[in-house]
């Protein structure tokens, strides 16, 4: 009976301790919560963010409108320029993923544009919706090369 015992005792150390061999501890993803901080930034119009979050000659790159900017000056005139034509953008992050020192997001922007459309034809608080993708290059907590990826065409359609 006594070697039972033992041997029943031995079963739930050896369990016990393969449970907690497999509990990993949770990843944090400083990454991520950075680059949602950009983003919220870019929604509420808030330059003074965008500067805290940005690297010394960071550089943020929209393929779709032809714009690269360095440093935190001309990434927040684009933004100004942004907001001007479209003053009630919502740019909303719906899936992300971080390796290393990258991040990489897929979004909705949603906003009633003023300007011209992608043929050049001028249009007037015009709804406009699209989705795309920003990859984010991170050095030292602070936001290095941010590239936007879209079809400007498909906001339009």
């Amino acid at each position: 009976m006594t070697k039972w015992l033992y041997a029943a005792g031995a079963l739930m150390a050896v369990s016990l301790h393969a449970c907690a061999v497999e509990k990993k501890p949770p990843v944090v993803e400083k990454g991520k919560r950075i680059v949602q901080a950009y983003v919220d930034a870019w929604n509420k119009y808030d330059s003074v963010a965008i500067d805290t979050l940005l690297a010394p000659n960071a550089i943020h790159e929209d393929f779709a409108q032809n714009f690269r900017g360095q440093g935190s000056a001309e990434i927040v005139q684009f933004m100004r320029r942004t907001v001007a034509a479209e003053p009630d953008f919502k740019w909303q992050v719906t899936n992300s993923f971080e390796e290393g020192r990258y991040v990489a997001i897929e979004w909705t922007w949603t906003a009633t544009y003023t300007g011209p459309d992608p043929t050049g034809k001028p249009v007037s608080n015009r709804r406009i919706s699209g989705r795309g993708a920003s990859v984010a290059e991170l050095e030292n907590r602070k936001i290095k090369r941010f590239s936007d990826y879209f079809d400007i065409a498909s906001l339009f359609r």
